[in-house]
């Protein structure tokens, strides 16, 4: 099918190419109402759109977001970049979406791409710790917003979850009902803000208590069912925390398929970035992150940057909700 041209659709409307482009971008002046139905008219009838590299060109707006997330596999960043999605379209801009896979370096090769692309922001899952990997970007003045994760020091804004709130409320109450052995199951700490921060709240609040906890790291499913089967072994009053939904999820199939009662055998609770821990066994107690409410928030301060031009480096907290069940 033929492209029609701005050109075609000016003489079709009998007036100039520079009418037309006035016209796309809301800029009138003097032109009477009935130019403006007759423009409106020709272009709804042939089809024409307008090339959005073209118009970015003109205005030196590409109306483009680069959203790198660290996992795009992860329920969290499917609803995060829904999130983040609903915002931008809503303000005309597009995002491109990048995933990291856990890696540093590809991380930073995606970010220097999403520049050579002359995005007007970014928003990142940062996959490292140290601010100074993402130095190279202030040399463009491109601006940068971090999301679920901050790194050190701090220099960018940033939309988070209350990490040690949530975390603390939960085992608290947990100790309540008498546990006597707590174990954190996680993915790989390091790098990742979240997990560290969600491990060191539920040690230092275990040993508060004067109780026994362990942190164990788990970078596949064949460690994740190892770890458990261990776990279970323990004679005491036990409680696994699930740092993260992936590992909660796939460590109640674990616990599902070996018909493990809940909370007779075990306890378990942890972070939910899925939602469906009301439909599974006796109904889960966990910390239900708003994945989508982080992501919108994360487009409308970036946009409060690249639109209005206000540069502040906050911390905005999002609240978690907890799911009391029966798990624990």
């Amino acid at each position: 099918m033929k492209k029609i041209t701005i050109k075609e659709v000016a003489e079709e409307a009998g007036v100039s190419k520079t009418t037309i482009s006035r016209f796309l971008n809301h800029n009138y002046g003097n032109m009477s109402k009935e130019t403006k139905a007759r423009i409106a008219e020709v272009i709804e009838r042939l089809g024409y759109r307008p090339s959005k590299q073209a118009q970015a060109l003109k205005s030196k707006h590409s109306y483009l977001i680069g959203v790198v997330v660290a996992d795009i596999s992860n329920m969290y960043s499917s609803l995060l970049l829904k999130g983040i999605g609903t915002i931008l379209e809503k303000n005309g801009y597009q995002m491109i979406i990048m995933d990291a896979g856990n890696s540093i370096t590809r991380e930073r090769e995606l970010l220097q791409k999403l520049l050579d692309q002359s995005v007007e922001g970014i928003i990142l899952q940062p996959s490292s710790r140290q601010s100074q990997q993402y130095e190279f970007i202030k040399k463009h003045n491109i601006p940068l917003l971090l999301v679920d994760r901050q790194t050190e020091p701090e220099q960018w804004p940033s939309v988070l979850t209350n990490n040690i709130a949530a975390t603390k409320e939960v085992l608290e109450k947990a100790l309540q009902q008498g546990y006597e052995e707590f174990f954190v199951l996680s993915e790989p700490i390091k790098n990742v803000s979240t997990r560290e921060l969600r491990s060191q709240t539920v040690v230092q609040t275990v040993l508060a208590a004067k109780k026994k906890c362990q942190v164990i790291e788990v970078a596949s499913k064949a460690e994740l069912v190892e770890a458990i089967e261990a776990i279970l072994a323990q004679p005491n009053k036990k409680l696994l925390f699930a740092s993260n939904g992936r590992v909660l999820m796939e460590s109640l199939a674990v616990l599902i398929n070996k018909k493990i009662i809940l909370p007779e055998t075990i306890g378990i609770t942890g972070f939910d970035d899925w939602s469906l821990t009301a439909l599974v066994g006796p109904g889960i107690t966990s910390i239900e992150q708003p994945s989508q409410k982080i992501g919108e928030i994360a487009a409308e301060e970036l946009l409060k940057i690249v639109i209005e031009n206000i540069h502040q480096p906050e911390e905005f907290i999002v609240p978690s909700t907890i799911r009391w069940r029966k798990s624990v």
